[in-house]
Parts: C-alpha cells; sequence; structure tokens
C-alpha cells in the first residue's frame, strides 16, 4: 500500500491544527502543545539520524538505500526539516542547475550561479534567450521548477536577466503527462491543456513545446513540417524551435514557448 498521499494529506493538515493550538484561551494548554510537539519532532529528528547512520554502516547496499531515500520527496522533506539532509544546499543547487542546463542551451541560453550567501542564491540568464521576454520567462520558470525540487530549503533566489514586466507573480502551475511516450526526431504531437492548443515536437533529441498556432498567419502548426530544427507552417512562415521559436526572416514574430521538462516518458507542461 503507497502510505505517500494520506502522510502528504497530513503535512497539509499541519498549519490548520498548529493555528487551533495558537488560538486555544489557556495558556498553559499551548505551552504544553508546544512542549508536545517539540519533543516528538526531537524524537522523530533522533530516530531519523539513527536509521541514516544504519543505512550509512551497510555499506555498498546501503548507498543504493541512502540514494533512493533522497530522491522520495516526502523524504527528502522530512531530512530537510531536521537538518538531516547529507548533501549541502550548494551542491544540490548546483545539481538542479545542471539537470535543467540542456534545456537552456538548447534555446540558446544558460544559467549560471552568481552567489549563493545566507541560503539566498543569484543566478542570471545567458545567451540568446534575454532577446525574447516569452523565451526569457520560460526559461526561468523551467529554472524554477528544478531549484525548487532539489532545495526546498533556499530561502529565495533572484533570476537576472528576466524581464521584470513580464515575470509571473504566482510559481507555475505544471501539467503532467504521465504515459506522453516517445517521439522520434522530427516528429510532433498536438495536445490540449485546459483551453491552450499546445504542440510537443522532438528536434535534434530534444523535445519543445509551443503554442499550437503560427503567430504570423494564425494556422494550426500540427500541419506544418518540421526538417532538422525549423518548423515551416502551410503558409511558409519558418521558425527556429531551438532559439525559442524565433523567426528568421521576421525578427518582430516568434512561436509562443512553454516551460516542459521530461523524465521517464513523462513531461510536465506549464502553460500559466
Amino acid at each position: 500500500m503507497n502510505a505517500t498521499p494520506k502522510l502528504n494529506g497530513h503535512a497539509e493538515g499541519l498549519p490548520g491544527l498548529i493555528q487551533q493550538i495558537e488560538s486555544l484561551p489557556d495558556a498553559r494548554a499551548r505551552d504544553l502543545l508546544h512542549e508536545c510537539l517539540q519533543s516528538v519532532l526531537a524524537m522523530h529528528g533522533d530516530g531519523l539520524a539513527r536509521i541514516l547512520q544504519l543505512v550509512k554502516n551497510s555499506g555498498a547496499g546501503g548507498r543504493e538505500v541512502s540514494d533512493a531515500l533522497q530522491r522520495d520527496k516526502l523524504v527528502r522533506s522530512l531530512l530537510l526539516i531536521h537538518g538531516l539532509h547529507p548533501v549541502p544546499l550548494e551542491t544540490r543547487l548546483r545539481e538542479a542547475l545542471e539537470k535543467v542546463r540542456p534545456y537552456m542551451q538548447s534555446h540558446g541560453g544558460n544559467v549560471e550561479l552568481l552567489h549563493l550567501e545566507n541560503d539566498r542564491a543569484r543566478l542570471r540568464l545567458e545567451g540568446t534567450c534575454k532577446s525574447c521576454p516569452s523565451s526569457s520567462v520560460t526559461l526561468e520558470l523551467a529554472v524554477r521548477q528544478a531549484v525548487e525540487e532539489a532545495c526546498p530549503d533556499l530561502l529565495g533566489f533572484e533570476v537576472e536577466g528576466v524581464a521584470t514586466d513580464h515575470t509571473p507573480a504566482e510559481a507555475p502551475k505544471w501539467t503532467i503527462i504521465e504515459d506522453f511516450g516517445r517521439l522520434e526526431d522530427g516528429e510532433m504531437r498536438p495536445l490540449e491543456i485546459g483551453a491552450v492548443a499546445v504542440l510537443v515536437l522532438k528536434a535534434e533529441g530534444q523535445l519543445y513545446a509551443y503554442r499550437n498556432i503560427c503567430p504570423a498567419c494564425e494556422t494550426r502548426l500540427d500541419a506544418a513540417v518540421l526538417e532538422a530544427k525549423v518548423l515551416s507552417c502551410r503558409a511558409g512562415h519558418r521558425f527556429d524551435v531551438q532559439r525559442a521559436g524565433f523567426c528568421p526572416d521576421d525578427p518582430k514574430i516568434h512561436l509562443e514557448p512553454f516551460p516542459l521538462l521530461a523524465a521517464n516518458g513523462a513531461v510536465k507542461i506549464s502553460v500559466k
């Protein structure tokens, strides 16, 4: 039986329970409940630390178990709460950036960690991705997803190279397509995500997601032709899918890209 949903439900309910404790009129009752919570947390922390030590001392097999625990989102959150995560914050941050770097480079850009201080980071988008506000926001969302997933204990981060008047005020909302399967180079697949028509395509080994409409003639792009990295609509308008949909014939128009992250046969796309 998978207990993760139940445990996640308990975690989501904790803030409400704590708020009820704080609203108790009896100050002594509040203090006793606080002391009880602290004791339970300390006991759990000691138990987790002991479990990790036993795993560490069990040889090569223990290393595999340790890696699996660190990949599990719920376990990772528990380790972070108790300050027990074995991988330092900066290492996890750099690994997250390396994970998303191929996606950045495929759009003609890159991301660099400028500095990490007091658990706050400053990043910089580099390359052609800075020239297009839509592309900048798309790449910034991809970076944010990777960083927040690997470093929930990061207190905050800023991204240079993003047009601030286009930066979303809210975190991206991801749609997960579990059984997306595989695409071969040159193949395209139209999707409907809510009311948004999306076209996912593969060029030179990399997946991309764009709004399924030509910005020049407003025809659907799933009837277009993809050759190498150039997508040509039925009216002949051309777009470089590896440069965030840049039109080499008219720099004033470009496709609208959406953040896409792929792993283990599934894709995550954000259209908001």
